[in-house]
């Protein structure tokens, strides 16, 4: 049996879409073929090919990380510009629109992660192949007023006290992985944050650097979400200044 893309299986089994339409749906990660997700509208299957058109609420897992820390943190987005600090796929990009964000930065040292569907959307201001420490004021317009950040493979402390001023020393809220926040000593670490007394040191560590930089932690609660390796993760919002203590901190982050 000859093979069909995504694109004619799309078509064959819903008559009236347009092609426009199909490729829409494929390129915007809304298109599981025989159960795995199909992003290429070209890639051929098999005329048997189960297809399935499913609408996940966010691009990405990020948005409900988010999600979970706007409304526990009593945040409101709406008519803000904002700046997204390592946007990778975008779902904190699209949580912050479907919030009504009059705007988003999109701000990843990465090139072509973004979604599709995040990427047409008028509203979102792509900056590709841009380090977020390198990255200055001039270069965001509109200003920013506030900040969401997401970083990999560095640490949120040094990179936090850059992100607010770029956004005026407002607010950020800011994705802490511990994978990525483990002190430089630490020996026999292989990417997972398992040990609870590694965890407290980690966070401890975070909290102390942060406030060297000026920088306080107003509120913070756990991810709803774990990392992709299975870290457990925390979201806090960040200002200048000092808010929370140690022990609170540690305490929303539930550890003892």
């Amino acid at each position: 049996m000859a093979k069909l893309s995504a694109i004619q299986l799309l078509r064959a089994q819903n008559p009236n879409m347009t092609k426009d339409e199909a490729t829409s749906l494929v390129l915007c990660r809304n298109v599981y073929v025989n159960g795995e997700l199909c992003t290429d509208p070209k890639q051929l299957f098999k005329g048997e090919a189960t297809v399935e058109i499913s609408f996940p609420k966010y691009v990405s897992r990020g948005g409900f990380k988010l999600e979970k820390a706007l409304s526990e943190f009593n945040l409101d987005v709406k008519e803000l510009v904002m700046l997204d600090a390592g946007s990778s796929t975008g779902g904190f990009t699209d949580c912050l629109l479907q919030n009504g964000a009059k705007a988003v930065h999109s701000v990843d040292v990465g090139f072509n992660l973004l979604d599709f569907k995040i990427r047409s959307d008028s509203r979102v201001v792509v900056h590709e192949k841009q380090n977020i420490m390198t990255l200055e004021k001039e270069a965001l317009d509109p200003k920013p007023q506030a900040a969401v950040a997401d970083l990999s493979f560095r640490s949120i402390n040094g990179a936090a006290s850059h992100v607010l001023d770029l956004v005026g020393h407002t607010w950020m809220v800011a994705l802490i992985k511990p994978q990525f926040e483990v002190p430089k000593w630490q020996e026999n670490f292989f990417g997972v944050v398992e040990d609870p007394v590694l965890m407290k040191t980690t966070l401890e560590n975070v909290y102390m650097n942060l406030e060297n930089d000026g920088i306080g932690i107003y509120q913070a609660t756990v991810s709803p979400i774990k990392g992709h390796k299975g870290n457990t993760e925390f979201l806090a919002l960040l200002k200048d200044g000092h808010c929370m203590s140690l022990e609170q901190f540690l305490s929303a982050c539930g550890i003892n």
